[in-house]
């Protein structure tokens, strides 16, 4: 596969602005549902954080680490990768691990492996904690409602279209505005069983008391009622093979490749500026961008309406992570045997967070990709990341912090894997700084805007704005961050853009068994 710096194009139907998985996922279907589309990525590579890269004989995932619903599943709404590779062709390209358990949990005094599977996943935590059985299941059927309500809610004409249909989607309205922590409390009774089950609040950003739990039931499900999975060769095989099919299909991605201004005239997107001073029009613009760069950067002030940049500007961004990845060949026993591991050093999550507030963590996740994909490493050696969250704006700047940080991230893995330091060959940290460098993510945003229950829903960024043709995709937009709600936000995006009423009918045009 060639990709450009320049197009050989003048004129596109869709221009893709941004190469995250949201971008190349709308590009991919679209470019499959007979659309000539053109992708452009001021990086060296497609991906955004899904990208991977190479130090000597290691293979190192930028930023993810596992995704769901790579597999066909029972349950309503579930399998959304699964739809997508089939949608697009690329089934034989992307070797999907299953990962189970899918994740553990060290905590000072106890630790936990947590498995996939719905039933799995609550008989799990009823072993451990018999007392809230009953609680357990009822929040597990919670949290399958919401993703099956979600589901269904992707398909009205707005987000607001809900609270006109209560009949339909009476989960969802109860909990539009409540936290995980809220709903752990209205169903459990002891403290370290809501520890346990809101342990994996660090992969939407934000403890139990802050998180949204619409988003949280919709996050934990896409793992647990859909599988875990990791992507052998990397992520970055993910984003390629939807990059390919752009290719295949006759549309064209530019690497190194900047857009400058997003062209709007008569409150219509008209195409693309590149750096390099290229004009290519195209009547729908996507951008997988940051969204308030987007409209204050590329498309410009004057052409929004002042209430719309009010609104965005008064969104709060998510937090950011610091990664430290090492590789060598450690002994017996030093690294954990799953390939996602979080290491608490207390049962209370919002101690946790204020210590990332403040460049302290006290708290890690330890990923082993090379458990599952032998050629992250050479035979006998592995691959480790240890992430945390960290702010995007730190009192000290990140280029003075960055040295401090990985030392504080190594001694504090090294109370729980004793050796793994002075097994490693190779040590290399990531800052927030490094994520806007290469993303320009704002602050190195890793959720675009936070998952509050406010930012979640009708008030975070919808996929359509004012300016007529130009959307938004990706984890700025609706739904949300990581790869499953990116991947949600370029099916409907697409969805909208082909004039198609649901999803479903989305999947029967590429099947070749409707028309558009």
């Amino acid at each position: 596969m060639r990709f450009h710096a320049e197009s050989s194009r003048d004129a596109y139907d869709a221009i893709v602005v941004g190469s995250g998985i949201g971008g190349l996922a709308v590009a991919a279907l679209l470019a499959r549902a007979g659309r000539d589309v053109l992708v452009v990525e001021r990086h060296d590579r497609v991906g955004g954080y899904a990208h991977s890269f190479r130090r000597g004989r290691y293979l190192f995932d930028a930023a993810v680490h596992l995704v769901g619903g790579c597999a066909p599943v029972p349950y309503e709404g579930g399998g959304l990768l699964d739809r997508l590779i089939s949608g697009v062709g690329v089934e034989g390209q992307c070797d999907f691990a299953r990962v189970d358990p899918f994740y553990s949990v060290g905590f000072p005094d106890a630790a936990f492996d947590v498995p996939s599977g719905l039933d799995e996943f609550v008989r799990a935590h009823a072993d451990v904690f018999p007392e809230e059985s009953k609680g357990l299941k009822q929040f597990a059927q919670e949290c399958l409602n919401i993703r099956q309500e979600v589901r269904r809610a992707s398909e009205l004409a707005t987000p607001f279209s809900v609270v006109a249909n209560p009949g339909r989607f009476s989960t969802l309205l109860r909990y539009r505005r409540a936290t995980l922590g809220h709903v752990l409390d209205a169903h459990l009774d002891s403290p370290r069983a809501k520890a346990l089950v809101g342990a994996l609040w660090p992969y939407l950003g934000l403890p139990p008391s802050r998180v949204s739990f619409l988003y949280y039931a919709t996050m934990l499900m896409s793992y647990v009622a859909d599988g875990a999975f990791y992507c052998r060769g990397s992520f970055q095989r993910f984003a390629e093979a939807l990059a390919g099919a752009v290719v295949d299909r006759g549309g064209e991605v530019l690497l190194r490749s900047a857009v400058r201004r997003i062209v709007v005239e008569a409150g219509c997107a008209r195409g693309v500026v590149l750096e390099n001073g290229q004009q290519v029009s195209a009547p729908l613009v996507f951008s997988n961008a940051d969204a308030l760069q987007t409209a204050e950067e590329l498309v410009g002030a004057e052409a929004l309406p002042a209430g719309y940049l009010a609104a965005l500007r008064a969104l709060e961004p998510s937090h950011s992570a610091f990664v430290v990845y090492l590789a060598g060949r450690f002994g017996e026993g030093v690294l954990p045997r799953s390939h996602e591991t979080f290491l608490y050093t207390d049962w209370d999550h919002d101690a946790a967070y204020a210590r990332t507030l403040a460049a302290d963590p006290s708290w890690l996740s330890v990923t082993v990709p090379s458990h599952v994909d032998a050629a992250a490493a050479p035979p006998g050696e592995d691959v480790v990341t240890l992430t945390t969250l960290a702010p995007r704006c730190p009192a000290t700047p990140w280029r003075d912090e960055k040295q401090p940080m990985m030392e504080r991230m190594l001694v504090l893995a090294e109370r729980s894997l004793p050796g793994l330091r002075d097994s490693a060959a190779f040590v290399e940290g990531g800052s927030p700084r490094t994520m806007e460098r290469y993303t320009r993510n704002c602050g190195g945003a890793i959720y675009g805007w936070a998952l509050t229950p406010r930012q979640v829903g009708p008030g975070r960024s919808g996929i359509e704005t004012p300016v007529n043709g130009l959307r938004l995709v990706g984890h700025w937009a609706q739904p949300g961050g990581g790869v499953y709600g990116v991947v949600s936000s370029a099916v409907q995006a697409a969805r909208l853009a082909l004039g198609l009423e649901s999803e479903d009918e989305l999947w029967h045009l590429l099947a070749g068994e409707i028309r558009a």
